[in-house]
């Protein structure tokens, strides 16, 4: 229902005539922006598009009749540059509708204006319709369910979904059904409109100035005139939704900023925000920075995140030219950002305005970015809070390796996927392009240029998990113990050549738990996560076979015997659904069980009883992996402990193509 936003329109669209004559209809209008209308420039008559300005008359809702002047048009003969504004030379209170930003067309549809039937009185019309198609870069073109009457032309065109208006009535389709709108992207050709008479008012840029004061506009007005009250209300509001609050508000302050230095720049600015190159038409290329937000509606990562990230490029972009309004800028996108989810919050505030967006498929490399390491130069976050780290997952980066159909024991093709939230936020960022693969050791060198283009992307102040995803029987990969490059950059210990295990999360996974998670994987999920997980020691295969099928749902399995010696107690557990477990990586049992197996058993025990919730268990292991690398003896028995972390909320999704040779 727009019942709300149809009173709102009414009180700003118009009619347009000679003075003297208030029963002549040249056509409508509406305000755009304090004092200024917008309508067709045919309307007009021709002296009135010509170097001189004409005096009309310009008269509406609650006896409102007051004098106008042509002030600029469109100069062209194609039917989307037929727009002029008209500027309001007496002093009046009205209602300005609110203009879309958004560069794709409505569906639903309500066209506005006046006509005069039978030759009589003016009276107000409207009429609900679709529209249905474009003409040119930005012609709309409406379905013929309405009739669009005489007069009508140069009224607004309300989209019922956004509560917006859309485009400006143009006129029915002679000898064909439906009608015409201009879309008010058309609007962005007032940069080089042709003033009437000696009309500056707007200055060098007439559409930055017309739009930024449409903005201010609607920002500070309250109460029934309030436009984007009634179109809250319309729209409302809800989780990860940039509002039509957010809209208004972060325009006004766009609005305080100067503008662009040229398109160009805007639209660099734009691209890199998207992460990917938008293929706007050059009609219809955003001008200024109000434009720019038209393109992040329907972002894949949500347009709160991707729009504030847009402001705060835009406030880093003005820092130097307007200190204190991209300061207000920055300040508004920090507060906004207390809305988001914590580690999109973190996502957005810990990335450099001026580095490339946190979700580039493929960023530009900056400055700060040092070539063919893991951490860029100068950047050393310290690790995240324990209570947050233990908490929430975070931002995760997972390497799936699939071993070669023809060389399994020895070749590898791998896939990156990211998730920045739930299981919907999956992404496939890289995967392997050659068809021979790379064996495990080559593996290290091989992903350090995409492992380190994808943590850049993701790693904030709290570093993103790296997950490795593999066959049962390659459980024994030391990934922790991969370093970021194959050479130290220093004759000092440097924080960054250490191995990832001490930096970040690192945790494995199945391979074979691709797609749709089982029942049994969730329920023992659940058992661990509601619960304080409980060690379940599997010194043998025997014990495997007589315990975890039976075990509770909370219960974790710790393995002393290194995969090499346990790959069907390991197969044995994926197939009961354990998703979190426990093993050591070394420690061969050439005479079974003794001292140092008892020894992980209870150490292992200990830091499960110690644990409220298994999501924190990588995040202890990584600080106990810290603790090895400062030499410190009593942390020595996790040096080669692995660990199990296969979440089945955010499974590896199954693809269509496999990773294999050709």
């Amino acid at each position: 229902m727009t019942g709300r936003l149809d009173a709102l329109i009414v009180r700003a669209t118009v009619r347009i005539g000679p003075e003297g004559e208030p029963d002549t209809l040249w056509g409508s209008g509406f305000f755009v922006a304090p004092g200024w209308v917008l309508t067709c420039a045919h309307v007009l008559p021709p002296q009135a598009r010509g170097a001189h300005r004409t005096i009309l008359r310009v008269r509406g809702h609650n006896g409102l009749d007051v004098r106008g002047a042509t002030a600029y048009w469109l100069d062209g003969t194609d039917p989307e540059q037929d727009l002029a504004l008209l500027r309001v030379t007496d002093p009046v209170d009205h209602v300005c509708v609110r203009l879309t930003d958004r560069y794709d067309p409505p569906l639903a549809v309500t066209a506005h204006g006046w006509r005069s039937p039978g030759g009589g009185p003016p009276q107000r019309w409207s009429g609900h319709t679709e529209c249905n198609g474009k003409d040119g870069a930005h012609g709309l073109t409406l379905a013929p369910l309405v009739e669009i009457p005489h007069g009508a032309s140069g009224g607004p065109l309300l989209d019922r979904e956004r509560g917006l208006v859309a485009g400006v009535v143009k006129a029915r389709r002679a000898n064909k059904d439906g009608g015409l709108a201009v879309a008010v992207t058309a609007l962005r050709g007032f940069r080089r409109a042709l003033p009437v008479g000696d009309e500056s008012s707007l200055g060098a840029d007439p559409y930055a100035a017309l739009i930024r004061a449409h903005d201010v506009w609607h920002e500070r007005v309250r109460g029934g005139q309030a436009w984007v009250k009634a179109q809250q209300e319309l729209c409302g509001g809800g989780a990860r939704r940039w509002t039509p609050r957010d809209s208004a508000e972060a325009c006004a302050l766009l609005a305080a900023l100067p503008r662009p230095d040229s398109p160009a720049q805007l639209q660099e600015l734009i691209e890199r925000v998207l992460g990917d190159e938008p293929l706007w038409e050059d009609e219809r290329a955003p001008h200024d920075w109000r434009d720019g937000q038209g393109w992040l509606y329907d972002h894949a990562e949500g347009a709160d995140v991707v729009s504030l990230h847009y402001l705060r490029v835009v406030a880093h972009a003005c820092a130097a030219r307007a200190p204190k309004a991209a300061a207000r800028l920055e300040g508004w996108v920090a507060e906004r950002a207390g809305q988001l989810p914590d580690h999109l919050r973190a996502l957005l505030l810990n990335v450099t305005a001026a580095a490339p967006a946190p979700w580039a498929a493929a960023p530009h490399p900056t400055a700060a970015e040092e070539p063919g390491g893991f951490f860029e130069a100068g950047y050393e976050p310290g690790p995240a809070p324990e209570d947050a780290a233990e908490h929430d997952d975070g931002p995760v980066v997972a390497v799936e390796l699939e071993p070669d159909l023809f060389r399994p024991h020895d070749r590898f093709h791998w896939r990156i996927w990211t998730w920045t939230g739930g299981q919907d936020t999956a992404r496939a960022v890289d995967e392997d392009t050659d068809g021979e693969g790379a064996s495990l050791a080559e593996l290290p060198h091989v992903l350090n240029e995409p492992l380190t283009r994808t943590f850049g992307l993701l790693d904030t102040g709290r570093r993103a998990r790296l997950e490795l995803a593999v066959p049962v029987d390659h459980f024994g990969v030391d990934v922790h113990l991969w370093r970021p490059g194959p050479v130290a950059r220093s004759l000092k210990p440097h924080p960054a050549d250490r191995p990832f295990g001490v930096h970040r999360q690192v945790v494995l996974r199945c391979l074979k738990r691709r797609g749709e998670p089982t029942d049994v994987w969730r329920e023992r999920w659940r058992g661990i996560a509601e619960g304080t997980p409980k060690a379940l020691p599997v010194p043998s295969a025997a014990v495997a076979a007589q315990t975890l099928g039976q075990a509770p749902p909370g219960a974790v399995p710790v393995l002393c015997r290194p995969p090499a010696e346990s790959t069907e107690p390991l197969t044995r557990a994926i197939g009961a659904g354990y998703g979190v477990m426990l093993w050591n990586l070394r420690g061969e049992h050439t005479h079974g069980c003794g001292p140092d197996c008892e020894r992980l058993h209870d150490k292992a025990a200990e830091l499960l009883g110690s644990t409220s919730r298994a999501t924190a268990l990588p995040e202890r292991l990584r600080a106990l992996r810290e603790r090895v690398s400062r030499s410190e003896e009593d942390a020595y028995w996790a040096e080669d402990l692995a660990l199990l972390y296969d979440d089945p909320r955010r499974p590896i999704p199954l693809c269509d193509d496999l990773l294999e040779s050709p």
